[in-house]
């Protein structure tokens, strides 16, 4: 029983150490202690979870879409990050989509609907929804949709 535990404890110990020049200790040890007390018993799990969420963090150091304005970007991270703040996973899916949805609707314009409509849609959606690209794109795509299926 001593020798398990003892193995349990450099197993630990040398899990924490891999992962140490990659993510801060006391981020790591949040990110652990999260997992850890999802998947008590199933250490494969954890491992194949901490991984991931190692892997989102340093991704989203160094992500920086040079399609976003940085003041946009900003607005766009501290808005996920504070619902998610230790899941870097849900962080990286949630800032792309946002991302990828901006993407879209810079360049998304309708021919079928008229300007001045199509410019109404899309600031009462905005204006409702700042800095969340993903549910302006769901909400302005619905509302064309449904304009030109009224005006068939």
């Amino acid at each position: 029983m001593k020798k398990s535990a003892i193995m349990f404890a450099v197993m630990l110990a040398c899990t924490s150490a891999a992962y140490a020049g990659e993510m801060p200790t006391d981020i790591l040890g949040k990110v652990r202690a999260s997992i850890e007390s999802r998947y008590p018993d199933n250490y494969s799990m954890q491992k194949t979870l901490i991984d991931d969420q190692v892997q989102s963090y340093d991704y989203l150091q160094g992500y920086s879409p040079s399609s976003v304005p940085a003041d946009v970007f900003e607005k766009i991270k501290d808005s996920i990050e504070s619902r998610y703040p230790y899941n870097f996973s849900m962080q990286k899916t949630l800032i792309q989509d946002q991302v990828q949805s901006y993407d879209y609707l810079k360049n998304y314009a309708p021919s079928a609907v008229p300007s001045n409509i199509f410019d109404r849609i899309k600031n009462n959606i905005s204006s409702r929804y700042p800095y969340n690209f993903s549910m302006q794109k769901t909400l302005i795509e619905d509302q064309v949709k449904s304009y030109l299926a009224l005006n068939k």
